[in-house]
């Protein structure tokens, strides 16, 4: 037995331990006191009287607004303490069943955004040992052009980085990125969000760097989850509130509709329902044009007139504000076409309809004849599955021939009580299921074809890209592939069985190598690619209106349907994608579906957000616009190279598609070579080849360059020359927008095709001239000839001989006087333009005008300047004339004068202006008296800013 002594001293050391322990204050503990100390008294203690002369005094914790500024203690999960603080971003995926919800983000936007900029960073790093992890909003995510190219990305990111490999992981939960809303839906509490079905975006990327080769290695994944629900996977499930199909609809049409040659051939098709072949289920069949009308509505009892429902294009009484998808927004006319079927079964719909052009419109075909759709012609194929007891899956054979596209597309019933078909059913968009490869026309293509129809449920982009470099060689590769989940929403009875279903996918691959080698005096190169149209980086994905509710950043989402995109269509390079869903960042969403601030590539060399054809950020292009006018000119003016010969220089080109290194649905090559003649000549000569893999046309063209460049040379300031001389024959049309400033929108352009078997010779020369100081003189010159060859051109048309030419002119010239304090600076332009058709000797365009302005500056104070300008100067105005269209030829005279203070306040530069502006406008035209301006304005504005921001370069 121990002795007493021992014992004491066991109870002595427990005693000093527990003491010690007490009083270590330093760190936090985490847990309960299993033994409190006894009180003598009844009496408990309350707060009594201190005197704050000498202490200092404090506010107690949530004395004020927010009435939440008391910070906390955090611990980690193993009981570790953290912080003293508040918590700012938690996000959590729970997967289990029986939970509410399995998913919810916390961001504290009012502390994220105004004191983080919606960006926060976690990094280390020893040597060339680190990582990074960061949370944010409006994230550029970039893995390559074909996986991943995003930059509103919502999310965290992990980044890796050792001498010889990178690591990069993201996440985002991206259809509730946690945004501030207004109206408050069930799923937000506080600023948290939770979501039970949702979809989660997720990707790596490795990079082994081994000396001169880099190989790298991404997978991208997006698939909707349903939290609480067995089941989950990358493959994704479909959503909960998924509706019923009741309708499948399939469309046959001419995959080259406006080469006037055959279309679709169509014969025996038939619906597979389950893997069974159902021939009881006979489709509707219509015939139509791809610009038929829809003919439903109701006549007016007052004025006898027709007024259609306008249905398909989701506007007026069906949403308010639609958000459209560039090229992805067509339904079918569904209510036309059953109000057709009743109409032929003998039921009266001449109260609905207008019946007349119903019947012109849409004509009903037999079902089981051998049937064609040619040029315009559209055949629809209708399905009804109300009345089937249990579906799980649909296919659909078909014998095919010929140049062919199948789209499919599917009706549910929304409201059963409405008052017409229109409202009583909703239509997903068409969707391209099949594309005969080229353009056959002799049949031999003739062959059974079958395929599934369904809604996506995930989509996965994976590829390994290559880069090698060492002295005078760069090879650079990659290759991808894609794989699209889906799978119709499966029923029995009216109990959703939605994920009973078989899953299918659909995938198509990618690829690209250019290979350079630099030489002593120039470079060889060549490179190779191909784009399956079965390759895509695009899901998608229904949207219940709960979430995309009108104060939502999906507000406003046309007919519950959303589109992701891992690659995006961003050709200016912005923050902001130009087909986008909502604002990236703030606390309001705009439910806007384009760029915010227009999509001008090439156009904002000080990248300040406004193209520099509207520097003052104003609803009137510069070139349009008094004085400012001297420096810009419109498009049609500019020079660069047109590789995909549409009139639009690519380097300004904004078209219609996500930003692929190369052009969906196209596969070719190109060789080039370029040497130096001498220090400033250069010659260069290439061939390349591209046709498209579905479609029937093709871009030849081998060209040779010589060009010319000088800067900076005494009084030379620039001299810039080149000749482009090329062999072309280009019958794929490439449209492109451009940017109207007036609209604050981006029209689309057609491709008028003048290059389907063209010879074109090119010379631009551009050359800016200081002779003495204050003296500047610009000149731009540009010559187009386009000889178009006669005869016939692929796919059977037949083209007729003539040379097309357009030249432009710009001319401008300033100089600058200094008179004592007294500054004066003339001003003279001259600019046109000139399109002829040489063989019918007729002007297409023709156009130009002259610009004298005078402009006058005198210090009258330290910090205020008087200001004037005469655009017009006495008896020679500025003059437009339009000899092609004389109704837009006009004259102008405006005078301006300003008083200008430039101040100091707090660190800042204040700028103020005050003036008046007196503007008068006539045309030549006397029917474009409405036209005509003679107005008078005062103005008063003030600016700050930062002198360390510098001017605009």
């Amino acid at each position: 037995m121990p002795s007493s002594r021992s014992c004491w001293k066991l109870v002595w050391l427990l005693l000093a331990w527990g003491t010690g322990l007490e009083g270590r204050e330093d760190t936090p503990q985490l847990g309960l006191s299993e033994s409190l100390a006894g009180r003598p008294f009844l009496h408990r203690e309350q707060p009594g009287y201190t005197n704050y002369a000498i202490q200092r005094y404090t506010n107690p914790p949530n004395h004020a607004f927010p009435y939440a500024d008391t910070p906390r203690a955090y611990y980690g999960p193993l009981g570790d303490y953290l912080i003293t603080g508040y918590e700012l971003y938690d996000w959590t995926e729970r997967r289990q069943p029986g939970l509410e919800y399995g998913s919810s983000i916390l961001k504290d936007m009012n502390v994220f955004q105004q004191q983080f900029e919606h960006v926060m960073v976690a990094r280390d790093g020893y040597s060339s040992w680190g990582y990074s992890a960061i949370v944010g909003d409006g994230l550029i995510a970039r893995f390559t052009p074909l996986t991943l190219s995003k930059v509103d990305f919502n999310g965290v990111r992990l980044d890796v980085a050792t001498p010889h490999v990178k690591f990069s992981a993201l996440g985002s939960r991206i259809d509730r990125p946690n945004f501030r809303t207004f109206l408050i839906p069930p799923w937000v509490v506080d600023d948290t969000h939770f979501a039970d079905a949702s979809t989660l975006l997720l990707g790596n990327r490795l990079q082994v760097d081994a000396g001169a080769l880099k190989v790298g290695m991404n997978g991208v994944n997006v698939h909707q989850y349903q939290s609480t629900q067995a089941g989950n996977g990358l493959k994704g499930v479909l959503h909960p509130q998924q509706p019923f199909v009741d309708w499948v609809v399939v469309r046959f049409s001419d995959d080259s509709p406006a080469d006037g040659r055959k279309g679709a051939l169509v014969q025996e098709v038939e619906l597979i329902v389950n893997g069974e072949r159902r021939p009881d289920l006979r489709p509707l069949v219509i015939r139509r044009r791809a610009n038929a009308r829809s003919q439903v509505g109701m006549i007016s009892r007052a004025t006898g007139e027709f007024r259609p429902t306008i249905y398909n294009t989701f506007s007026g009484y069906y949403i308010r504000t639609p958000r459209f998808y560039r090229g992805r927004d067509e339904i079918p006319l569904y209510a036309d076409y059953l109000y057709r079927a009743q109409h032929e079964a003998g039921v009266d719909v001449s109260d609905i309809t207008n019946l007349p052009l119903l019947l012109a419109e849409f004509e009903i075909e037999p079902p089981g004849e051998i049937l064609r759709a040619d040029g315009d012609e559209q055949l629809i194929f209708m399905f009804e599955l109300s009345q089937e007891p249990w579906v799980e899956s649909v296919e659909l054979t078909a014998l095919l021939g010929d140049d062919y596209r199948v789209e499919s597309a599917m009706l549910s019933e929304r409201d059963p009580q409405a008052r017409n078909l229109a409202g009583q059913f909703q239509s997903t968009f068409y969707r391209t299921e099949l594309q005969a490869p080229g353009n056959v026309q002799d049949g031999s293509n003739l062959n059974w074809v079958r395929f599934e129809v369904g809604e996506n449920t995930a989509i996965f982009t994976y590829s390994t890209d290559v880069s090698l470099t060492f002295p005078g060689v760069e090879v650079r590769g990659e290759y991808a592939r894609s794989a699209l989940y889906s799978r119709f929403p499966a029923r029995v009875g009216d109990s959703f069985i939605r994920d009973r279903g078989r899953q299918f996918s659909r995938g198509g691959a990618a690829y690209f190598l250019n290979a350079v080698h630099w030489f002593e005096r120039g470079r060889v190169g060549a490179e190779v690619f191909s784009m399956d149209p079965e390759f895509t980086t695009e899901m998608r994905a229904f949207l219940p209106a709960d979430i995309a509710h009108a104060r939502s950043p999906f507000g406003g989402l046309a007919n519950d349907t959303i589109y992701w995109d891992l690659v995006q269509d961003n050709d200016d390079g912005d923050r902001y994608p130009d087909k986008r869903v909502g604002n990236v960042l703030g606390l309001r969403p705009d439910s806007q579906e384009r760029d915010m601030d227009g999509v001008f590539p090439g156009q904002d060399a000080d990248n300040d957000g406004f193209p520099d054809i509207n520097r003052n950020g104003n609803r009137t292009p510069d070139y349009e616009e008094p004085f400012l006018l001297y420096d810009v000119e419109p498009n049609d003016y500019f020079y660069g190279l047109d590789r995909n010969n549409n009139d639009q220089p690519d380097v300004r080109e904004d078209d219609l598609d996500v930003d692929y290194p190369y052009d969906a649905d196209q596969e070719g090559y190109h060789l080039f070579g370029q040497v130096d003649l001498a220090r400033h000549w250069s010659f260069g000569v290439g061939h390349y080849s591209a046709e498209q893999i579905a479609g029937g046309g093709g871009n030849t063209s081998s060209y040779a360059l010589l060009t010319y460049r000088r800067d900076g040379l005494h009084q030379l300031r620039r001299l810039f020359f080149e000749n482009n001389f090329r062999r072309v024959r280009d019958d794929i049309p490439d449209e492109f927008t451009v940017w109207e400033i007036t609209q604050r929108q981006n029209l689309v352009q057609e491709d008028l095709l003048h290059y389907q078997d063209s010879y074109v010779k090119e010379t631009y020369l551009e050359g800016h001239v200081q002779p003495w100081s204050g003296l500047n003189l610009v000149q731009k010159l540009r010559l187009r000839m386009n000889w178009q060859q006669g005869g016939d051109l692929r796919g059977g048309r037949v083209q007729r001989s003539r040379r097309l030419d357009q030249w432009t002119v710009v001319s401008r010239a300033d100089y600058t006087w200094e008179w004592g304090r007294l500054r004066v600076q003339p001003q003279f332009k001259f600019l046109t333009l000139r399109l002829m058709d040489r063989r019918e000797d007729r002007t297409l365009r023709s156009e130009y005008g002259v610009v004298p302005i005078m402009k006058l500056e005198y210090p009258l104070m330290p910090r205020t300047r008087l200001l004037a300008g005469v655009e017009g100067v006495g008896p020679w105005p500025y003059r437009f004339k339009d000899r092609a269209n004389d109704r837009n030829s006009f004259e102008r005279h405006t005078q301006f004068l300003t008083l200008v203070n430039r101040s100091k306040y707090f660190g800042y530069d204040l700028y103020t202006t005050i003036g008046f502006n007196r503007n008068r406008k006539e045309f030549d035209d006397p029917f474009q008296q409405a036209n005509r301006v003679d107005n008078l304005s005062f103005f008063i504005r003030s600016l700050v800013g930062f002198t360390e921001y510098g001017r605009p370069f």
